[in-house]
């Protein structure tokens, strides 16, 4: 019997974590005889170095390990809570001389795996064997805790891209939508003020036109970073689609939202951008939720706002309250 080492139970630990992995990795060992049972004894897989030694064409599957023993072990040893237990195998090949098959199965889950050698390892060179393994599947878990880490960065990249203007940075309309329908989901629940403010780049096709798309591209960044740095970090700030954007605006009741409003047109106004030799202007509409509203019923209305601000002027901040 090999003792428990801590060799033997770090392999255990490892056999217990990613154990499918692992199992599949032993399955194409080809320094040691590996078959895999059931707590019953029922041979569920085994790999091509125990078919070779025991002369087998094909895998005996669903056959009962005891058929495969030169010592039989008790069926009731199978049911057993045991790290390791001592097996031997022994088959008579074409040339009718023994082989001899030796080593120790030991617990994985709800089965067992016999790591097994066409000749008899001392308790020393087993455990030296098993430690060989460990180191091997340690090296594998760790390779496979790296490739998982770098499948969540890549999903949360991912997720990134799916959620954000990539010429702005803010939140895309996709992004907008799912969060306003948890802010609506709060305001409604907990009772406090949510705003929305529509705004829209006064004059922007004329700025694309006589600048240039990559001129339009600057103004509409600049417009994101300076909405951006005067928001708070509960703000919802997006682009809603071309050169409109909205904020979402939580505990933020009319007085608070029109200032707001009011602080960032006037810093659009006196911004200069790069290659944009005309003052830069943007209109603004501002609403307040109410507890009857749906998303568009709500962003219409600011939209409605904005309109009234566009036709009454534009660069200027108009309230459409709540009927």
């Amino acid at each position: 019997m090999v003792r428990e080492s801590g060799h033997i139970s770090a392999l255990n630990s490892l056999l217990a974590e990613n154990t499918q992995v692992i199992v599949d990795y032993l399955m194409t060992s080809g320094r040691l005889a590996i078959i895999l049972l059931d707590t019953q004894g029922t041979i569920l897989d085994c790999n091509s170095f125990f078919m070779d030694n025991a002369g087998l064409k094909e895998k005996p599957i669903g056959q009962y390990i005891n058929a495969f023993l030169a010592e039989s072990l008790p069926a009731a040893g199978f049911g057993e809570t045991r790290i390791y237990q001592d097996v031997r195998f022994s088959f008579v090949l074409k040339n009718s001389l023994e082989q001899t098959i030796a080593g120790h199965m030991m617990d994985i889950g709800n089965r067992r795996i016999i790591f097994a050698h066409t000749f008899r390892h001392t308790n020393n060179e087993m455990v030296a064997k098993i430690s060989h393994f460990t180191d091997e599947l340690t090296d594998l878990t760790r390779e496979l805790n790296k490739k998982n880490r770098e499948l969540e960065s890549a999903n949360v990249r991912i997720t990134q891209l799916m959620n954000t203007d990539p010429l702005t940075g803010l939140a895309n309309r996709r992004q907008l939508l799912q969060r306003l329908d948890v802010e609506i989901s709060k305001a409604r629940r907990h009772g406090y003020p949510l705003s929305a403010v529509m705004i829209d780049i006064d004059h922007f096709k004329s700025i694309n036109d006589t600048f240039g798309h990559d001129g339009g591209d600057r103004v509409l960044a600049g417009v994101a970073q300076t909405m951006r740095s005067m928001c708070r970090k509960e703000d919802i700030v997006a682009r809603f689609g071309g050169e409109e954007f909205v904020l979402i605006l939580p505990f933020s009741p009319a007085a608070s939202t029109l200032e707001c409003a009011e602080r960032i047109r006037k810093a659009i106004q006196n911004t200069s951008f790069e290659g944009i030799s005309s003052q830069v202007s943007a209109s603004f509409g501002v609403t307040l939720f109410s507890p009857d509203d749906t998303q568009d019923s709500f962003l219409k209305r600011a939209d409605d706002a904005l309109y009234k601000a566009k036709a009454s002027g534009r660069n200027r901040t108009e309230l459409n309250e709540v009927p």
